[in-house]
């Protein structure tokens, strides 16, 4: 974890922990002075300010929690609020979102290849905007467009319309020729025309009930292996394509082209697109299931921390491994921050040889018969009843003398 520290501070900045502070002293200043008396046991009573450094401790901790198990929360757990009042829904961490999607801007440069998808932060509490999904391993949360969070279809501020969502996240990263990969929440046939538009690509899947969709592609019935698709005079394809199901697919990059390859030790034919698509899409769920190892998260009534400790100690230490990872060309680990190995250590094969040379100084006792016999017997009685051999594994460390049955033995458990 050392090596990605580095990266770590470039995103999660001295002023974003330092406002943190100034909000828990705020928040400590306004309980003290609205009490009108203090009681002699209170713990308010020992109040001191916090500081950044305290602030870093604190959340060197909270990432700390993700490895070492305690047997108490409370062993490194401390209450931490803003005094900051507002309409916003959001507006604990309104100004931590925006300052991390700054740092996270200003660090990292993207390739051709982009993935729009939502993630849950698992919220089981009394909430306006929690949502339920019953596909997701928790179903209840707050669903955020990676950093883009949703909070209800009041807040003008924030539209969660797919459209508005894809938009708003690739605003940035328009007329770069990228490639945005989406799935069937987000493709429309609208959003690749204004994709196009600014000179970026559209790859996703489809629903049926999409507007301006080729009725005669989603009408016809298909046997394995068989497609139809269409081509619009702007170039967006749209191609159904049927494998063990039907297959609905958009694209304003490819055409209707197939490539073999294979799968089960079998050559098969597949559309371009979906083989782009899959490979694009396989590593969309990699962030959560990287932080789902070692989580900081922990149980709360507190919405804003769940969201806050995710940015911080989730998001940001992923990101982290990544600008590490595209810098320094190497794979580590996120818990040892060590350089993952490029090979397997090659399989030692063991093999019996035997010893040359005159039979009474090239026999010795099979090491594995003598340590049956020393149980059985004891050393006394074993040291004249084991059997001598001339053959020892040549690639063990300490080459053992061994007959063939112990030998044979020996391997049978060592492979299975």
């Amino acid at each position: 974890m050392t090596f990605i520290c580095f990266w770590l501070r470039l995103l999660v900045t001295d002023d974003v922990l330092n406002k943190i502070a100034y909000c828990t002293n705020a928040f400590a200043v306004t309980k003290i002075t609205q009490r009108n008396e203090v009681f002699q046991a209170a713990r308010l009573r020992a109040w001191f300010p916090t500081n950044l450094a305290e602030i870093k401790i604190f959340f060197g901790l909270v990432l700390y929690i993700g490895i070492v198990k305690l047997p108490k929360i409370s062993d490194y757990w401390k209450k931490m609020k803003c005094s900051v009042n507002t309409t916003d829904r959001l507006h604990r961490v309104r100004d931590l979102v925006e300052t991390m999607n700054k740092n996270f801007k200003d660090t990292y440069t993207p390739g051709e290849d982009l993935c729009i998808d939502e993630s849950v932060v698992p919220f089981r509490g009394r909430l306006i905007f929690r949502q339920y999904n019953k596909q997701k391993r928790h179903k209840y949360g707050i669903k955020l467009f990676k950093l883009l969070f949703y909070s209800g279809k009041q807040n003008d501020n924030v539209n969660t319309t797919p459209f508005n969502v894809v938009m708003s996240l690739c605003n940035v990263l328009l007329n770069k020729e990228h490639t945005m990969f989406t799935d069937n929440w987000y493709t429309t046939v609208g959003l690749a025309r204004e994709l196009l538009k600014n000179e970026t690509h559209l790859v996703g899947t489809l629903r049926k009930n999409r507007k301006h969709f080729p009725k005669t592609v989603v009408s016809t019935k298909l046997k394995k292996g068989q497609y139809i698709a269409r081509e619009s005079v702007d170039g967006i394809t749209v191609m159904k394509w049927k494998d063990k199901r039907d297959v609905l697919v958009l694209s304003t990059k490819h055409s209707m082209r197939f490539r073999t390859t294979v799968k089960h030790r079998k050559q098969v034919s597949k559309p371009q697109i979906v083989l782009d698509y899959n490979k694009a899409k396989g590593a969309v769920d990699l962030s959560d299931q990287m932080t789902a190892y070692q989580t900081p998260l922990r149980k709360t009534i507190k919405r804003y921390k769940k969201l806050a400790i995710d940015l911080l100690l989730n998001t940001a230490m992923v990101n982290s491994l990544i600008l590490y990872q595209s810098v320094t060309k190497k794979k580590i680990s996120v818990l040892d921050g060590d350089p993952a190995p490029n090979t397997r250590p090659k399989r030692v094969k063991h093999q019996l040889k035997k010893k040359e040379g005159p039979s009474n100084k090239s026999r010795r006792a099979c090491q594995q018969c003598y340590k049956n016999n020393v149980s059985d017997y004891g050393r006394l009685v074993a040291k004249n009843k084991t059997k001598k051999v001339n053959t020892f594994c040549i690639n063990c460390p300490n080459q053992p003398y061994l007959c063939v049955e112990c030998f044979r033995k020996l391997m049978k458990s060592v492979f299975m």
